[in-house]
């Protein structure tokens, strides 16, 4: 009863057989692709997103002891001056010091070196008057310019527009 069977493996049939791809597979493979990019672009387009910028905060004292805080505004940030919320550092001495600034104008000079270009402007405490600081050297801290809120969708396609 234990016939040997060979199964002839280059014959017509077989080929078909392993050949052929199924249909269903492709089509429902087909829709969940699809299905999956328009959920991704479907919450790209509805979650918030706050771009950050890097940039330079440097902080010196007067003589009668006024604090000024002056930024350099690199050149790629002006692309969205007008959505710029503010300005967050962390400087990195004791005692009070404000953490976030906002800036009233920027001057028309732009400054080049090797590393790019930025613009200098003098930036004012949001939440904290500077006044009751000393500041034995003048010194300087990294920080970000914080943009206005928009959704991920809105800022990779006015990135992409921008170019």
């Amino acid at each position: 009863m234990d016939e040997d069977r060979s199964i002839e493996l280059r014959s017509e049939k077989v080929r078909n057989i392993i050949g052929r791809m199924p249909p269903a597979l492709v089509r429902y493979g087909t829709v969940m692709i699809v299905a999956s990019l328009l959920v991704l672009t479907g919450i790209a387009a509805f979650v918030p997103y706050q771009p950050k910028i890097s940039m330079e905060v440097a902080v010196a004292q007067d003589e009668a002891g006024k604090v000024h805080y002056t930024a350099r505004i690199p050149q790629r940030a002006m692309n969205w001056r007008d959505d710029i919320a503010f300005i967050t550092g962390a400087p990195p001495v004791e005692g009070p010091m404000p953490v976030r600034f906002l800036f009233h104008e920027v001057p028309d000079t732009l400054h080049v070196s090797r590393s790019g270009g930025w613009y200098e402007t003098e930036i004012y405490p949001v939440d904290h008057d500077g006044q009751a600081i000393k500041i034995p050297a003048p010194f300087a801290f990294p920080a970000k310019m914080e943009l206005k809120y928009t959704t991920f969708w809105k800022w990779v396609t006015g990135k992409v527009s921008s170019k």
